[in-house]
C-alpha cells in the first residue's frame, strides 16, 4: 500500500515535469514556436527524449521516424528539419534541460552521522568533458586540437554527489579554457570540492577556504610550497624538513610510501596554507600529489585519497551521456541544430538518472545508473506513450518500469561497494520518499 502511494507522487511528478501547457508555453517563451501545428514543443521534448534514451541516433531522418511513430504524426523531414534548424531551437531545449535539472533531483546518497564527512552540506565534484562536431563548424565552435578536432565542445560540469544530479552544465567551444567555468567559492560554503588538476589555482583555492568551504585537488609535481610540518605514516614528525622548500626534498620523496605535509604559498602570488598529501607510486616512479583543506585531526590520509576517487563518478556521469544518451557529433553544419541536439541529450540522460534513482528510492534497492542507461529503453516508450495518448495509462506504465528496472539494473556489487567502493566512508543510499 505504501509503495503505491509512492508510486503516485512519481506520476504527479512526471504529470507536472511534462506538462502539456508547461512545456508548450516554454516553447513559446523562447520564440521557439509560436502557433503550435503538429511539432509542438511538447511533443518534440518527449519525442527527442524517448529516442534519445532508446536507440542509437545517426541522422536527423533517425528523429523525424521516431517523433512521428511515438506520436501517431506523418511529418515529413522538411519541416521537421526546419523547426530543428531554428536559432530558437537550442535556446528551447536548453530551457528544457533546466526544467529537467530543477524538478527531477533528490537525494540518493547520505554520510551516516559517523562519517567524518556527513558535516558537509554537500559534496561538489566539477570537470569538463569534449567531444568533436563536424568540421564546418569550427569557426563556431573551435577545438583546442585544430590538426585532431578542428571543431569541437566542452561541456562544463558541476555534479552533486549526494543526489548524483548536475547542479549546473555549461557548452562552450573546446578552445576555452576549464578554469573559466569553476562553481563560485561562495556557493561551495559548507561543502566539499573534488577537483582535477587543472583546478590547481591557487587563488581560487583560498577563496574557497575563505568563504567555509573545503577542497581536495589533485596537483602537479610542478608545485614548490615552503613545508611547515611533514609527517611520515607512523604520524611521527620529520623534522629536519621544517621550513625547506618543497623542491629540495623531492629526492627523498621515495623513502615514504606516504608522507603528509603542511604547506604554505607565500607572495609573490595569494597566499594558501593547505595539506598536501604525497604517495610514492613504485610502478610510475614518482609521487602523486593530493592538496586539500580538510584538518588532519578530522581525516586520514587514507579518508582524504578514497574522497578523492569519489570524482571518478562525473567521469561515469561523462560515459552514460556518450554511450547511452547519444552525445556526438551529428552530421549538421547548422550551428542551432548540432547545439540543440546536445542539450536534448543531456534531456534524456536527466530523465534516465531520475529513473534510477526513484527505481532505488521506491523499490529499496541499490540501482546501477549505468544499466538504467542500458535498460531504460524497455519501458520508457509505454510511458511516454501514456503521456501523450492516454494518461490513464500512466500509473501503470510507471509502477511497472519501477519494477522492472529494480529486477534488472540492481548493483552487482553491493558489498564490495561498501568495502571498497563509492559507500566506503561511509555513503548510505536513500530509501522512500520525502
Amino acid at each position: 500500500m505504501e509503495r503505491h502511494q509512492h508510486s503516485n507522487k512519481v506520476v504527479r511528478q512526471f504529470k507536472r515535469t511534462f506538462s502539456e501547457t508547461a512545456l508548450n508555453e516554454l516553447g513559446k517563451a523562447r520564440r521557439f514556436c509560436i502557433r503550435e501545428r503538429e511539432v509542438t514543443p511538447y511533443r518534440l521534448a518527449l519525442g527527442l527524449i524517448e529516442v534519445f534514451a532508446s536507440a542509437r541516433v545517426e541522422t536527423i531522418a533517425d528523429l523525424q521516424r521516431a517523433f512521428n511513430a511515438l506520436c501517431g504524426t506523418t511529418v515529413q523531414y522538411k519541416p521537421f528539419h526546419n523547426q530543428l534548424a531554428k536559432a530558437q531551437f537550442p535556446e528551447f531545449t536548453r530551457a528544457l534541460y533546466e526544467r529537467l535539472l530543477s524538478e527531477l533531483a533528490c537525494d540518493v546518497l547520505r554520510f551516516n552521522p559517523q562519517s567524518p564527512f556527513a558535516r558537509f552540506s554537500h559534496i561538489t565534484i566539477h570537470d569538463g568533458s569534449s567531444f568533436a562536431v563536424k568540421e564546418t563548424l569550427a569557426h563556431v565552435f573551435p577545438g583546442r586540437f585544430t590538426t585532431i578536432k578542428p571543431a569541437a565542445v566542452e561541456l562544463h560540469a558541476t555534479l552533486d554527489l549526494l543526489t548524483e544530479s548536475l547542479e549546473t552544465v555549461v557548452l562552450t567551444p573546446d578552445s576555452e579554457a576549464e578554469v573559466h567555468q569553476v562553481p563560485a567559492p561562495a556557493a561551495l560554503a559548507g561543502g566539499l570540492l573534488l577537483a582535477d588538476r587543472m583546478f590547481f589555482i591557487k587563488a581560487y583555492l583560498a577563496d574557497i577556504t575563505t568563504h567555509g568551504g573545503h577542497f581536495v585537488v589533485r596537483t602537479q609535481g610542478r608545485l614548490n610550497p615552503l613545508i611547515r610540518r611533514a609527517y611520515r605514516p607512523d604520524g611521527r614528525e620529520i623534522k629536519c624538513w621544517r621550513g625547506l622548500a618543497l623542491n629540495e626534498v623531492k629526492a627523498r620523496l621515495s623513502r615514504f610510501q606516504e608522507v603528509d605535509l603542511d604547506v604554505l604559498w607565500g607572495k609573490p602570488g595569494p597566499a594558501l596554507e593547505a595539506r598536501l598529501l604525497v604517495s610514492w607510486d613504485r610502478e610510475e616512479k614518482r609521487p602523486r600529489y593530493l592538496l586539500t583543506s580538510l584538518p588532519r585531526e578530522d581525516f586520514s590520509f587514507q579518508q582524504v585519497v578514497d574522497a578523492y576517487r569519489l570524482r571518478w563518478q562525473v567521469e561515469l556521469l561523462f560515459k552514460e551521456w556518450k554511450s547511452y544518451a547519444n552525445l556526438h557529433a551529428f552530421a549538421t553544419s547548422n550551428p542551432h541544430l548540432a547545439e540543440g541536439l546536445i542539450w536534448a541529450s543531456l534531456c534524456a540522460a536527466t530523465l534516465t538518472r531520475y529513473c534510477a534513482h526513484m527505481t532505488q528510492r521506491l523499490m529499496q534497492v541499490p540501482v546501477s545508473t549505468r544499466k538504467v542507461a542500458m535498460c531504460v529503453h524497455h519501458v520508457l516508450t509505454d510511458i511516454f506513450h501514456a503521456l501523450l495518448h492516454c494518461r490513464r495509462q500512466l500509473q501503470r506504465a510507471l509502477r511497472w518500469a519501477l519494477a522492472y528496472l529494480a529486477s534488472n539494473a540492481q548493483r552487482a556489487h553491493p558489498k564490495r561497494d561498501r568495502l571498497r567502493g563509492r559507500l566506503k566512508l561511509g555513503l548510505e543510499h536513500v530509501y522512500g520518499v520525502a
